[in-house]
């Protein structure tokens, strides 16, 4: 059975290493030169940083028995050790103090996009593939426009695992009925900002969590595990720091100087560092970030007469455990209608 899946994020790359477990043929068309969508990892002029999803945090057990055997694997790592957290409260902000907390942390080796690659590593991978539109022949499957032109290729289910805001427009355009959620859902931005300091932070600080400032969490990005170690042996770092959401959507996508400033600014007063500390930058805008606070997740959506399913993280919430629920869903789905 052939198996089209759009979106090469972590919900589209687990659904495929998912379902070549289970001995489907899967292709994934993804939009981007890559696959890992918000786990997205830039190489920069001076150093490589994860802009995306920065962290991993785990809730269920389920989950941490998964990210255990990434672990065992070489995909993954428990990391860090200690987690932080500060408050700023009318102006003073309290000393960095441990996060008190039985949750554990971890992060993809390598690179965050490094695990997505590994996933799809048995599909067949279309890269730089924007599907535009979706088509339902009866008896032959479904049809993909790509890059604005209809593919011959036909497929016996079609998932579509992009962020809902695309996702939803690709449903809206086909001729297959699916029951669409009752209720609407808006979503937040974040500015990722990463800053390559010219000397190291003494303090063992890897990840911070700041609650009533304008960042939401500051992490050494240079320190994760097995990461380029030029940038320790020129006594340089990169810490990455991600803006609040709702001071992202304030800013709005052109603001991306003040951005820098901002998350320069708190980096080093944290740290009591100067800002001329701060050499390099780089900044990417996440539109679709996350749903607004409050808003319940979308759930699944799908059709097995027609044999077109729709989910991702959105479904369950907006983090990594959410796209690892989104593509075990998903596989249930498939397989309950094949």
């Amino acid at each position: 059975m052939k198996i089209a899946i759009v979106g090469a994020g972590i919900t589209g790359s687990l659904l495929a290493d998912f379902l070549d477990s289970e001995n489907f043929n899967v292709s994934i068309f993804e939009k981007s030169r890559g696959c890992g969508g918000r786990a997205s990892t830039k190489k920069t002029d001076f150093g490589q940083c994860d802009m995306g999803a920065t962290i991993v945090p785990v809730k269920t057990i389920e989950f941490a028995q998964y990210m255990q055997q990434l672990c065992n694997q070489g995909i993954a790592s428990q990391w860090p050790q200690d987690i932080y957290i500060t408050h700023q409260n009318s102006g003073v902000k309290t000393p960095l103090e441990i996060l008190e907390s039985d949750r554990k942390y971890y992060v993809f080796n390598q690179k965050m996009n490094a695990a997505c690659r590994h996933w799809v590593n048995n599909a067949q991978l279309h890269t730089n593939s924007l599907v535009s539109q979706v088509r339902y022949h009866h008896d032959k499957g479904w049809q993909l426009k790509i890059n604005a032109d209809w593919q011959s290729e036909r497929f016996d289910k079609l998932v579509i695992t992009a962020p809902w805001p695309q996702s939803q427009t690709i449903i809206e355009q086909s001729d297959v009925s699916l029951v669409l959620p009752t209720f609407s859902q808006t979503w937040t931005s974040c500015w990722s900002i990463a800053l390559k300091l010219d000397q190291l932070v003494t303090s063992a600080v890897d990840l911070v969590y700041l609650k009533g400032h304008p960042i939401q969490t500051l992490v050494r990005d240079s320190s994760k595990p097995q990461r380029p170690e030029v940038m320790t042996a020129q006594q340089n770092e990169i810490w990455v720091a991600q803006l609040t959401n709702e001071l992202s959507d304030d800013l709005g996508s052109q603001a991306m100087n003040e951005a820098i400033s901002i998350a320069t600014k708190e980096l080093c007063e944290l740290f009591g560092l100067s800002k001329q500390s701060v050499t390099d930058t780089y900044a990417h805008y996440w539109r679709y970030a996350r749903p607004s606070a409050g808003q319940n997740p979308l759930g699944m959506l799908s059709n097995h007469q027609h044999g077109i399913y729709v989910g991702g993280d959105w479904s369950f919430g907006a983090s990594i455990e959410s796209a690892y629920e989104g593509a075990r869903a998903l596989v249930q789905l498939i397989k309950t209608g094949a």
